[in-house]
């Protein structure tokens, strides 16, 4: 009987040795695949993504070289190509990306014009065509210097400035925003007079005094189409820049 008992035993264990080995191996198959199956998913996602990015990148990148020619086209259609002059109606003309200087010596003064083309363009009607034109109109800063002593004048092109023909007399082309008077260099604690407090004597005076000196409505009529024609051609070299970037 003993006998018996331990060979039961003994087959139990073998079987279940068995049993357990089997269970195992096909753990160990089920799982593997499933395993392997999703780390070659994963790499394949992660090799996929910068990819995917690039492609989407350099579509976007075509169509900006797309739409830039097509513009420098236009615009180069429609630019004035001729060199920016060195002297304009008597003043030495110097230009520095959008920085534009205009001077003037004589015995007794120098006089500077100094105006910034970014943010100067606006749209205007144009009479007859069914179209709008970019215009620039700056605000500009004069500077008479008699010495050490600088009569400073900040100005604005009216609202209602539209290069139409002008009546000298009555039509005011630009406005004078703010009158100071310093020595050497101006600095914020120095006056400043507003143009719209000034007495309008005064006023008329002062536009009067500046005509004399060449700076007209006429005069600041043409430093708009200077200016326009300036801008236009530093646009184009912004675009061609901004081209060859991409």
């Amino acid at each position: 009987m003993n006998t018996l008992i331990r060979s039961l035993r003994s087959s139990l264990k073998i079987s279940n040795v068995v049993v357990n080995n089997c269970t195992r191996n096909l753990s160990i198959v089920s799982m593997a695949p499933v395993y392997r199956s999703m780390w070659f998913a994963t790499k394949k996602l992660d090799q996929m993504r910068p990819f995917n990015v690039r492609l989407a990148h350099s579509s976007v990148e075509k169509e900006l070289q797309q739409f830039l020619d097509n513009e420098i086209k236009s615009e180069e259609q429609t630019s004035d190509k001729t060199h920016l002059p060195k002297t304009f109606e008597g003043f030495k003309l110097s230009a520095d990306g959008a920085e534009v200087e205009l001077t003037k010596e004589t015995s007794n003064e120098t006089i500077a014009i100094k105006f910034n083309i970014n943010h100067s363009v606006t749209e205007e009607e144009t009479e007859g065509v069914d179209k709008v034109v970019l215009r620039s109109k700056p605000d500009f800063e004069i500077d008479i210097t008699r010495g050490d002593v600088i009569l400073g004048f900040n100005c604005s092109y009216a609202n209602n400035f539209d290069n139409t023909e002008l009546d000298e007399s009555n039509d005011e082309v630009f406005h004078i925003d703010e009158v100071t008077i310093y020595e050497n260099k101006y600095s914020d604690n120095k006056y400043a007079l507003a143009g719209d407090t000034l007495d309008a004597d005064l006023y008329d005076l002062l536009k009067t005094f500046l005509a004399e000196k060449g700076i007209s409505n006429t005069f600041i009529e043409n430093i708009s189409d200077l200016s326009t024609q300036y801008e236009q051609k530093v646009y184009i070299k912004f675009l061609n820049d901004l081209r060859n970037f991409f």
